[in-house]
């Protein structure tokens, strides 16, 4: 049976595939031009009179979608709207529903050829160029239809400002009014007039003016009278003109109207009825309204695309829903209660060590009663151990691993959890919210430090599991929205091609035309017609100068008034001095002096710092004042060469000029807004930096391309913001006693919004807090959870459209692309006179030695190809041959040379790519990677060709005497090194020498013998990797291993060892340089990376991606020395501050005013008061950039905002909140992170894509992608047959039902919903009643068991789900009977019932709507290989920075975040410290302590046991140590989201059919074939494909779609099964190698159910439309050509009748004849 049908359908679907993400990126550029062109497509108007006026024109174009809209040729485009046009709508109307009718009964007409309204006429858009300006008296006129779909439907419309379409119904409104009605059009004009819509905003504007008032005036209530009585009017005028309800365009049918109907009842109900804090809800509507009112265009499409995305967003959100339910759910039953675990002061009066005791020594052992009330002793904070400046007391466990309380307390659980008793796992509610809480990734790090203080280090395996799941869920979230932009943007595309399509066809035709009418002019002219021709053409160009003068931007007066005063050209002497300084001002020279002096301003801008002494004070002024001289100068300068006109027609010289008045000013009126606004200088720069214009056009391109996106955030913003201060501000005030009013909160509308700007940022959880404290926790935590999330959605798809758009990506131009700039031409010229320079001084040298001339042999070549180019070229035009073959020859001759020249930058670009990108493999995992040349290779020379010139003895012949024994032993190395047990012994190597540098911790010194161990291990691996250093030189030769960085990096490592045991040997272990170079040693785990084709892929992504961002990264690095200059102006010395050292408090402003002040106290004897600064400050720009860092990636930016807030001036004591305005810095830092942020990330993909090559895997390799797909994408390919037995048939269909599979679902998560009801401290009845209800359930699940198990037999253990089952049923029933022997040998019970929540993932093989949940877990499986690479990256990372942090750090003192649990001491702490560190979110509070000088910490400390002293470390150490680690994971993180998006985008390219697809496809097929021939007849199928479930389902009407599958036809017009699940399949999926294994899989499926039926087919579908066409258009035209016939008879009899009629009476019948 041949199924070419099927094929031919194949090829279709593999062309519309949809593009790759990469492939959708690389095209953005493309789309954007494209766009950008099609919103910009006009006819003139004198080709739109032709295009109305011309018939030829118009049937030349009669196929195109917008030409059609046209009226016929001589009627008008426009016409009134009578009642005669109602008259005809009506006709039309009721013809089209015959019409219809008769279409549906016959079934001829599919879904997408039915009429639907055209999309450049709908309702608020503008019209289409096709249709040209209305005349201006038809504008707010009733008007006819132009829309061909609704000419017979009662509507008109109606244009106004603009050419603004809108749609009417021709119903009257509430039965009263007509389309003629005065009053209706009044209402009509009013609504459409611009002026109108102008009042309304201005009423809204104002409204939300007062909405933001803390304490409004009393006759505010006044106000709020007028504002209901206007939306009130409002409404009637929208009612009036559209009508309320019945018929179409009416005013509910449309949903912005519903807000309408919200303002105006709301106002109602709160004047009547007092409904509390939901009075709240007034605002929300008034304020949603600007989206509709606000003119700006797109906006309501841009609110359409955001809810469409919303829809995009089901799948994710079901499937985050049951991961966090099931996370949730795990944290419960693993941490129930014990972050109530606390640190319990010992009664002084008690001598007992334990809880028992201690609870037993204050009972009465008579009377059983005592008067000390233990319960009320723990919960007493007054006896529970708190850390300095914590407001919670110290958690403890009672673990080997957990935290262990001090001496003299004892761990007991009592009181409440930790942030006001909010954080905890003590039911499935709160352990829902910190699992969300560790999602959306914020203070995470305090909640992990939390819980493995309580209940042990073990547990951080549960967070290392959930990281993962919650990256993963963040990046399908990112995937979906970029995955509904990406569509968005496809469907704008393709309509821009349609439109450019139509109109480049109109151009043509009008041009052709054009063409016509001008030859045919010209044939007709006469000599007396040439003078009007003349006439005509000077009247065309007279119109052509008209329309350019209509074209200038401004009136002529202002060109006039330009020439008269602006152009400077007053006399000779003067003009020469103009052309003398354009030649000084163009010179390259010049731009260079005027780039050096501006970085010379910027470095001196930048050496500001807090103190410096006078003179170097003095020095940056007089230094300040120069350069403003100097760019004085060189504006004059400028102005003098190019006069004012021509000046100000540069935008880079109208920026200059701004600065230096900025200058000018500053040096009278000293400001720090003016000295601020100096560091535009550096922004200069950008004029001849390229890399930095891109990135000012980036963000000022992006902000004018997202503005409706940009619109709608911020007036969600303000709606969070006032209905915050409504909802939440009485509450804050009345609790000031009870809760202390926190620094965020909602008292007026600048910290609301501060607050909701916080939220965005991604902070949430702490403010919510402080809110559920103060006003309950149900409104908080719905109205915090709605601000997170909406906001999130729309900063998520403001990045995503910002990434993703087409528009701004065509508008950036990549550097490379530019031509050269002064200063790169300046720069070329210095390099060539240095090189000139060099070339005469070693000239001169060599001529002194007496040797001869030394020429370039470079340049030699290069002389000697362009002699041979030119000499080959002038040989072949002295030949003899034909021109054409000399031409063809020279241009083959030619093209090599001209790509290599085109291509020199790119070859430049590679060479520079491949020096970065030297992260090669080893040679021998080189050539694992080419086995056959691996089998016939020999080592290469030992060194290179210089060595063997220098060193003539080393080239020996190798085939005789004592070289071939060196040759023989070389080949052994060499075949000893390339086999994979050595790979694989050197891989075992270096991870037991990883893992024995985990043992060297602070406590080694006093273990001897494993520091005896640790030390032998050592040399001992020392000596290894120095053989396999020498096996390698042997094997491979000097040249090839020091041309390896792989190479190298083993070799300065073995360096680093041997240095150290020599070290050790001499006795010179104790010297600082050997001490800080044994550290080093902590790179030895990185020799792993080479030794895995994963792991190099990773490392290869992340170096390209380093090597060709360096450019953006320093651009960024300006960006940030911008804002680090700006700080220190602002905020140097200013963080300084008087602080009570064991209160950790600062002092308040009454009491220690300034500096002077609090050194007063000091000399007072007040030894705990400090004059202290800061640990995060910007007194300089270092120190100012280390700030920036912590703002933009830790959560302890607060504290810095903070100080910047409270700061007042230079050795001024801070006080609260006495700088506000200082806020405004922040959020333009963080704004701009997030630009500069973005346009990182297109780099990124911008150097995937570079080096992508077809379909292939990024960050995995195709062994991977293969595993993958077999394990996750191949489905089971028999099914399981139905027993024989009657008793097991019965059994099977009970237990293959769909709704036994329901009913066990639903027990499922009935049995899960008994597992959440769980809390802490729950009664005994409660726990009674839980264990019965968990026994019943075993009990079901366990005869569900023996059911599958005898139906199934032996195919039960062939689905996963069954063998899930079975191990929770096998583990539930070990749990009940042997729950005691369990938890005393093996693990704690509480396991146990979670093994029941994995059988949570059947429903999603159930649920049918869950299809897409599915699409995204598979496409999260596919990406685990690449995931599975990026953190086993990640991983060696992390364990080699605890290594050197446990070598740097361990003995640092303990403050903040060094604490018991979390320091470098152990391996243990360390690798747990950098897993939170990881999260780039508490690293701040780590490196706090190791920043710390005397007095702060102790150098000279003597640390027992270890010849260490002191406990402070280098800072900048520190500091390179956290941001080096801080910026490698953010770079590896980003790249685990795109491994993610780019699998979730190719799973979208072809969705994959599972097995449910096709059972659902065989049962219905059974229907329709009860006899199992295989086949049905061909008028069955459009029955058969309406009556299959999605994605199979094709619905009615289908008869088009079917033919056009162009399925095999059997005799008998039947249809074959394979065929028509093919061709479904095909229009699902369209991946060939997927048909063919579906095929294969059908064809042994049909086999072991019936007996293969083979027919040949003898037609197709398509085939057999063609032929009835083909035969209808026979049987018209042979009938057309009867009737001909007939009638040329009849008219022959007529003409015989008349003239012959005697002789034609005799014989009758001879004329029929």
């Amino acid at each position: 049976m041949t199924t070419g049908g099927c094929r031919g359908q194949t090829a279709a679907a593999m062309k519309s595939r949809k593009l790759s993400f990469l492939e959708f990126w690389r095209s953005k550029k493309e789309r954007g031009a494209l766009l950008r062109r099609a919103n910009q497509l006009k006819l003139h108007p004198s080709q739109m009179g032709r295009l109305l006026a011309d018939s030829e024109v118009r049937a030349a174009i009669q196929n195109g979608k917008m030409a059609s809209l046209l009226p016929p040729v001589g009627t008008e485009v426009f016409r009134r709207f009578t009642p005669a046009s109602l008259g005809e709508i009506q006709e039309r109307h009721e013809a089209e529903e015959k019409e219809r009718k008769r279409r549906k009964k016959n079934k001829e007409v599919a879904e997408d050829d039915l009429p639907k309204p055209v999309g450049d006429l709908e309702e608020r858009k503008p019209l289409p160029f096709v249709f040209g300006d209305p005349p201006p008296e038809l504008l707010y006129t009733p008007l006819e239809e132009l829309d061909p779909y609704y000419q017979s439907q009662k509507t008109f419309i109606v244009l106004s400002k603009g050419n603004v379409l809108h749609r009417f119904s021709a119903e009257r409104p509430c039965y009263l009014l007509s389309p003629f009605s005065p009053l209706r059009t009044v209402a009509i004009k009013i609504l459409i007039h611009s002026f109108f819509s102008l009042f309304i905003m201005m009423t809204l504007l104002t409204n939300c003016v007062f909405m933001t008032m803390s304490d409004p005036p009393a006759w505010s209530g006044i106000v709020e009278y007028v504002f209901i009585a206007v939306y009130t009017f409002e409404t009637i005028v929208k009612v009036a003109s559209r009508g309320f309800c019945v018929g179409k365009f009416t005013f509910l049918r449309d949903p912005w109207n519903w807000l309408d109907v919200m303002v105006v009842t709301t106002a109602y109900l709160i004047m009547f009825v007092n409904l509390g804090k939901l009075s709240v809800l007034w605002m929300v509507p008034r304020t949603l309204k600007l989206l509709a009112v606000i003119p700006v265009s797109g906006l309501k499409t841009t609110v359409r695309a955001l809810v469409q995305s919303v829809k995009r967003l089901a799948g994710v959100t079901v499937l985050a829903a049951l991961c966090l339910s099931v996370i949730a759910l795990t944290a419960l039953h693993l941490f129930m209660g014990s972050l109530k675990h606390r640190c319990v002061m010992i009664p002084l009066h008690s001598n007992q060590t334990s809880y028992e005791d201690v609870t037993y020594g204050y009972y009465d052992n008579k009377t059983g009663s005592s008067d000390f009330d233990f319960n009320e002793y723990i919960n007493n904070q007054n006896s529970t151990y708190f850390l300095p400046g914590q407001v919670d007391a110290l958690l403890c466990g009672n673990g080997s691993d957990a935290e262990v309380c001090p001496e003299g307390h004892l761990c007991v659980k009592g009181g409440r959890n930790p942030n006001y008793g909010f954080t905890s796992y003590d039911s499935f509610g709160w352990s829902l919210l910190s699992v969300f809480r560790l999602m959306t990734q914020d203070f995470r790090e305090n909640l992990v430090q939390m819980t493995l203080q309580a209940a042990g280090k073990r547990c951080l395996i549960f967070f290392v599991l959930v990281f993962p799941v919650c990256l993963c869920l963040l990046s399908l979230v990112l995937a979906v929205v970029a995955m509904a932009s990406g569509e968005q943007e496809e469907a704008d595309v393709a309509e821009a091609k349609q439109k450019e399509k139509e109109f480049s066809q109109i151009l043509k035709v009008l041009k052709r035309r054009e063409e016509e009418e001008q030859a045919a002019s010209r044939a007709a002219l006469s000599e007396e017609q040439e003078g009007e021709s003349r006439q005509s053409q000077e009247r065309r160009s007279t119109a052509v100068e008209e329309s350019e003068e209509d074209q200038r931007t401004c009136p002529l007066c202002w060109f006039v008034f330009a020439d008269l005063l602006l152009k400077w050209n007053c006399c000779g002497y003067w003009r020469w001095l103009k052309q003398r300084l354009y030649t000084f001002i163009t010179n390259p020279f010049f731009d260079l002096g005027i780039v050096v002096c501006l970085v010379l301003n910027t470095v001196f801008m930048a050496a500001e710092h807090y103190p410096m002494t006078e003179g170097f004070y003095w020095q940056l002024t007089v230094a300040h004042l120069v350069f403003t001289v100097i760019f004085l100068a060189e504006m004059i300068l400028k102005l003098v060469a190019l006069g004012l006109y021509g000046y100000f027609q540069v935008g880079w010289n109208v920026f200059d000029s701004i600065v230096v008045a900025v200058s000018l000013q500053e040096l009278f009126l000293f400001s720090y807004l003016l000295n601020t606004l100096l560091l535009m200088r550096v922004l200069r720069l950008a004029r001849w930096w390229p890399s930095l214009r891109m990135l000012l056009k980036f963000i000022w391109t992006s902000v004018k391309a997202l503005r409706n996106l940009i619109l709608v955030l911020l007036i969600m913003v303000f709606i969070f913001t006032i209905v915050g201060i409504q909802l939440f501000r009485k509450d804050y005030r009345d609790n000031v006693c009870h809760i202390a009013l926190p620094r965020w909160h909602m008292n007026d509308f600048f910290h609301a919004f501060l607050i909701i700007v916080r939220i965005l940022f991604g902070e949430w959880i702490e403010t919510t807090w402080d809110c559920m404290e103060a006003s309950g926790q149900t409104m908080c935590l719905i109205f915090f959870i709605m601000v997170l999330v909406i906001g999130k959605l729309l900063i998520l798809t403001l990045f995503l459209t910002l990434l993703l758009s087409s528009v701004i990506s065509d508008s950036l131009v990549a550097p490379d692309e530019k031509e050269n700039n002064n200063l790169q031409i300046a720069i070329g010229l210095i390099k060539k006179a240095v090189a000139w320079n060099k070339t005469c001084i070693l000239g001169c040298i060599r001529t002194l030695q007496g040797k001869k001339d030394h020429v370039n042999p470079d340049h030699r070549v290069d002389s000697m190809e362009e002699n041979r180019k030119v000499y080959m070229d002038l040989n072949l035009v002295t030949s003899d041959q034909p021109v054409s073959e000399v031409k063809a020859h020279i241009e083959s001759q030619r093209v090599p040379t001209a790509e290599i020249e085109f291509n020199r930058p790119e070859n430049e670009e590679e060479q520079k790519k491949q020096q970065c990108d030297d992260v090669q493999k080893h040679p021998e995992v080189q050539q694992d990677e080419d086995d056959e040349a691996r089998k016939g290779s020999t080592p290469e020379d030992c060194c290179s060709d210089k060595c063997y010139r220098c060193c003539p003895f080393l080239d020996v012949d190798t085939s005789q005497g004592s070289a071939r024994i060196w040759s023989n032993f070389r080949r052994a190395c060499f075949s000893i090194v390339q086999q994979k047990y050595f790979e694989i012994l050197i891989i075992f190597i270096i991870l037991l020498s990883s893992g024995a540098l985990m043992f060297e911790d602070i406590h080694l010194q006093h273990r001897r013998v494993l520091k005896t161990v640790v030390e032998t291990a050592d040399q001992v691996f020392t000596f290894l990797f120095l053989l396999e250093m020498f096996l390698k030189w042997i094997a491979f030769g000097l040249k090839k291993y020091f041309t390896n960085a792989w190479c190298w990096l083993d070799f300065l490592i073995l360096d680093v060892s041997l240095v150290s045991l020599t070290a050790d040997i001499l006795g010179f272990s104790q010297v600082g340089a050997i001490q800080s170079l044994r550290t080093l040693r902590a790179l030895g785990p990185l020799r792993a990376l080479s030794r895995f084709r994963g792991l190099r892929l990773a490392v290869e992504a992340v170096v390209r991606t380093v090597c060709s961002t360096w450019n953006m990264l320093l651009v960024f690095m300006v960006v940030w020395l911008i804002f680090s200059i700006m700080g220190v102006d602002l905020f140097a010395g200013r963080f300084y501050h008087c602080v009570n050292e064991t209160s950790e408090e600062s002092f308040s402003p009454s009491v220690v005013d300034n500096k002077t002040d609090c050194f007063s106290l000091i000399n007072d004897n007040y030894t705990e008061a400090r004059w202290k600064n800061a640990k995060f400050n910007f007194d300089s720009v270092p120190s100012g950039f280390l700030s920036l860092l912590v703002l933009a990636t830790s959560t302890l930016w607060t504290d810095i905002m903070n100080a910047a807030v409270d700061a007042r001036e230079v050795d001024i004591q801070p006080e609260y909140e006495a700088n506000l305005q200082m806020y405004l810095f922040y959020i333009c830092f963080i704004i701009t992170t997030f630009f500069t942020f973005n346009l990182f990330i297109r780099v990124v993909i911008d150097n995937l894509q570079r080096h992508k090559s077809g379909r292939k895997p990024v960050f995995m390799t195709e062994e991977q992608q293969k595993t993958v797909k077999k394990l996750f994408l191949e489905k089971p390919q028999h099914p399981v047959p139905r027993p024989q037995n009657r008793c097991q048939s019965l059994l099977f269909d009970l237990v293959t039902r769909p709704c036994f599979e329901v009913f066990m679902v639903v027990l499922i998560c009935l049995n899960v919903v008994t597992l959440m009801v769980e809390t802490d401290e729950q009664s005994l009845e409660k726990e009674v009643i839980l264990f019965f209800i968990h026994f019943t359930f075993i009990i079901i699940f366990f005869i569900e068991f023996l059911l599958k198990i005898i139906a199934l037999r032996q195919h039960y253990f062939k689905d996963s789900f069954n063998i899930i089952d079975f191990i929770v049923i096998t583990v539930s029933i070990v749990d009940i009977f042997l729950t005691e022997l369990m938890e005393k040998f093996f693990v704690t019970s509480t396991l146990f019932p979670l093994l029941r929540v994995a059988r949570v993932a059947r429903i999603l093989h159930l649920i049918p709507c869950a299809r897409g949940t599915r699409t995204l877990l598979v496409a999260f499986l596919m990406s685990l290989p690449a995931l599975f690479n990026i953190g086993l990256l990640l991983f060696i990372i992390m364990f080699t920075f605890s290594i050197f942090g446990m070598f740097n750090f361990a003995y640092v003192k303990k403050e903040e975040g060094i604490e018991n649990m979390f320091n470098f001491e152990t391996f243990g702490n360390s690798i747990v410290c950098m897993f939170m560190v990881t999260t780039s979110s508490g690293w701040a509070g780590l490196l706090r302590p190791l920043m710390n000088f005397p007095p702060d910490c102790d150098p000279n400390m003597e640390n027992p046991g270890s010849t260490v002293t002191g406990d402070c470390v280098n800072p900048l150490v520190a500091v390179g140590f956290f941001a080096s680690y801080i910026l490698l994971t953010i770079l590896l993180v980003v790249h685990m989201y795109i491994a993610v998006i780019l699998e979730t985008f190719s799973s979208g390219d072809a969705e994959t059919l599972c097995e449910d697809d096709l059972q659902m496809f065989y049962k219905t097929w059974r229907r329709f074939d009860p006899d199992a021939l295989q086949c049905i007849q061909y008028s069955e199928l459009s029955d058969f494909c309406d009556s299959l479930q999605d994605p199979l389902r094709i619905p009615k009407p289908n008869t088009i779609r079917l033919i056009h599958m162009d399925l095999p036809l059997l005799p008998g017009d039947k249809i074959h099964c394979v065929d028509v699940l093919l061709a479904l399949a095909t229009q699902v999926s369209g991946d060939p190698g997927e048909m063919d294994s579906l095929k294969t899989r059908m064809e042994e499926q049909l086999k072991a159910n019936t007996p293969k039926v083979s027919y040949e087919p003898i037609s197709s579908t398509l085939q057999r439309k063609q032929e009835e066409v083909a035969a209808s258009v026979i049987q018209r035209a042979y009938r057309k050509r009867l009737l001909q016939h007939g009638d040329a008879k009849e008219t022959a009899l007529e003409s015989v009748g008349v003239s012959g009629g005697v002789s034609g009476s005799s014989h009758p019948g001879g004329a029929l004849e």
